[in-house]
């Protein structure tokens, strides 16, 4: 019976004591949102909370539609019937809904329906005041009868259709004969449509409101049309510059891949073994920076980089291609956020000579080694940490004279205006770098 209803059912029993009822029986539907979260199963209900039930019990006769509120301080809408044996009311049987929404959506219709009607008298019936309110809003504003037929336009309005449909705006005229393409808006059955409208080449915000009299019929509309011809503009312009941004890292992501290429043709031509190390350095330089690139044109946005997937990239390809297969890289990266292209080019380099530091020189010789990464920032300060720390066993000797750590030292400071810390642990070594989201750019 609760699942074919929709609602809470109860059996309430009389007790010897006549100020209140005993709950025996209750069935809740098959749903998520429950009106009872918990039994009330020999709760007694009294008659201040449930007046409809007692009434039941006095007349004998079924009540409807009562509305109530819960044990759980939730309004709701009652159907008592009383089960009679030998002409004695022995139990109540109660079905029950949450009508909270309902009522809330009653509240809101009466809420509007007294709001239009005033808006609908302000522009039917303006005083002088309210007529120059009218006139000093920018949206042109018109108020239209159940017939469509303009009975009041302000100023803006009037000098829209002197622009857009080149003749004088007059109360009786159509409003539909004027603005065709708006028609629809004004038929389907909605109390507020906002939706935007091409009118001769200019692009409006075009928002309806229906209004209704004090019997709730429909009496009208309230158009308002906002030219955002402007604004389109705009935004036609950022789109192409968007394309246009998305095309340069293309063309510069082709780029360096075509450096790296060639740096890898003269690899396989042969190289003195002593100058084979750095070509790889570079080699790895040059692809850090593309993997930007390809981040960006992987994404959404027209310049800006998932950082994280950024360092994700470059770390496995670093592992992948340094003959590390011992090495095991985990990332803690904090959450997903992005910087701008020139902020991640500088943290692309980094992150590259930071974890080709430890491929390079911490697991000499040693079968097993981990490398963790992690990057986070910190949302109260907006300060940004990368940091890479390895079990290695191997000294490094000294950190200064490092050609590698040279560049994260000099970018870490110049470009991200940030400060660089390395060091040994009791882990093996830690490489830190802390700067600002905007850097100096």
């Amino acid at each position: 019976m609760a699942n074919l209803n929709e609602a809470s059912v109860f059996i309430d029993c009389p007790t010897e004591n006549n100020d209140h009822i005993i709950v025996v029986a209750e069935a809740m539907p098959d749903q998520n949102d429950v009106l009872y979260h918990n039994s009330v199963i020999k709760q007694n209900a009294y008659e201040r909370f449930e007046p409809a039930v007692f009434e039941v019990f006095k007349t004998k006769k079924s009540v409807y539609h009562h509305r109530g509120m819960s044990q759980e301080g939730k309004v709701i809408e009652q159907n008592v019937t009383p089960i009679i044996h030998n002409n004695r009311v022995i139990a109540a049987l109660i079905m029950e809904k949450d009508i909270s929404n309902q009522l809330l959506e009653e509240n809101k219709m009466k809420a509007l329906t007294e709001a239009t009607y005033t808006l609908s008298q302000i522009v039917s019936h303006p005083s002088e005041k309210q007529l120059f309110f009218s006139d000093m809003i920018d949206e042109s504003l018109f108020d239209i009868d159940q017939d469509l037929i303009i009975r009041y336009f302000n100023l803006t309005a009037e000098k829209l259709v002197k622009d857009i449909v080149g003749i004088d705006c007059k109360m009786g005229l159509s409003f539909v004969e004027l603005f065709p393409n708006i028609e629809e808006m004004l038929t389907d059955g909605q109390v507020i449509t906002i939706k935007e409208r091409k009118l001769q080449g200019h692009y409006f915000q075009v928002k309806c409101i229906r209004l209704f009299d004090d019997l709730g019929n429909v009496s009208g509309h309230i158009i308002m049309l906002h030219d955002i011809t402007d604004l389109k503009e705009k935004e036609k312009e950022l789109v192409s510059k968007s394309v246009a941004l998305r095309e340069v890292h293309h063309r510069v992501k082709n780029n360096l891949q075509t450096v790296a290429s060639l740096l890898r043709l003269q690899m396989r031509r042969g190289i003195p073994d002593e100058s084979k190390h750095y070509f790889e350095e570079s080699l790895n330089r040059i692809l850090s920076i593309a993997s930007v690139y390809e981040v960006i044109l992987d994404g959404a946005y027209a310049d800006q980089v998932d950082i994280g997937k950024l360092i994700v990239k470059i770390g496995n390809m670093l592992v992948s291609t340094g003959n590390a297969q011992h090495l095991h890289i985990h990332y803690d990266i904090q959450e997903t956020f992005y910087l701008s292209s020139n902020i991640a080019v500088s943290v692309a380099l980094i992150a590259n000579e930071l974890i080709t530091n430890c491929v390079t020189h911490a697991f000499n010789e040693q079968e097993e080694g981990h490398i963790d990464v992690v990057f986070e920032k910190n949302n109260k300060t907006g300060k940004i940490l990368l940091m890479v720390q390895d079990d290695g066993k191997e000294e490094q000797g000294d950190y200064k004279q490092s050609f590698g750590l040279n560049i994260i030292n000099t970018i870490t400071e110049n470009d991200l205006e940030g400060k660089f810390t390395i060091g040994r642990n009791h882990l093996g070594t830690l490489g830190k770098v802390v700067f600002d989201e905007w850097g100096s750019h």
